[in-house]
């Protein structure tokens, strides 16, 4: 009789083990995705003897994850600067880039890196700046639900830029430039 209360005991503990880990949320970010963000941008020209000057603005992100570990993106976003002295004026990336993700879809949190080629332009109502250059990232999705995620990352840019217009002239130039982005958003995975 004992024997038979322990064969139904344990065989009763491992069917409620069993269910546990079928009804475990599963975060899956496999396939397509958007993301809308806030973000705080700064910018600086290394060469020139300015202040990095910053701003907020919003970002979008549209991807794909082939798996849950890797995905491809395009990213547009644009803040606006607001400098010590001078007009405020128009800063925007755009990005196409891999990230790849850590951990598995059972982990709510799910840290990742990202690389980028990146565009840039600054903008007001007289001057453009315009370059283009490398990004490199890393931030963490932390799920609210099984498609849901808060998205938290930092990217920084490297950027030459190559061509300032003023009005109707344009002015080809060699200098680089720094940018930092910190995003805080909503990814869905569909």
């Amino acid at each position: 009789m004992k024997s038979l209360l322990i064969t139904i005991t344990l065989l009763f503990s491992s069917s409620l083990l069993h269910a546990q880990g079928i009804n475990a949320p599963v975060y899956d970010n496999t396939g397509f995705f958007i993301n809308g963000s806030i973000l705080g941008t700064a910018w600086t020209i290394d060469d020139l003897d300015i202040d990095t000057e910053g701003g907020a603005g919003i970002g979008l992100k549209l991807g794909y994850n082939f798996n849950t570990n890797f995905g491809l993106f395009a990213s547009f976003d644009a803040s606006s600067i607001d400098p010590d002295d001078g007009e405020s004026y128009i800063l925007g990336h755009f990005d196409l880039g891999v990230q790849g993700t850590f951990r598995t879809t059972a982990d709510r949190f799910r840290p990742f890196v990202r690389a980028s080629l990146l565009g840039m332009s600054a903008q007001d109502d007289d001057i453009e700046i315009n370059g283009s250059g490398l990004g490199l990232g890393a931030g963490a999705l932390i799920f609210l639900s099984e498609k849901l995620a808060l998205d938290i990352n930092y990217t920084h840019g490297w950027v030459n830029l190559s061509e300032v217009k003023i009005g109707s002239q344009s002015f080809d130039v060699d200098e680089n430039a720094t940018t930092g982005r910190f995003f805080i958003g909503l990814a869905y995975h569909f």
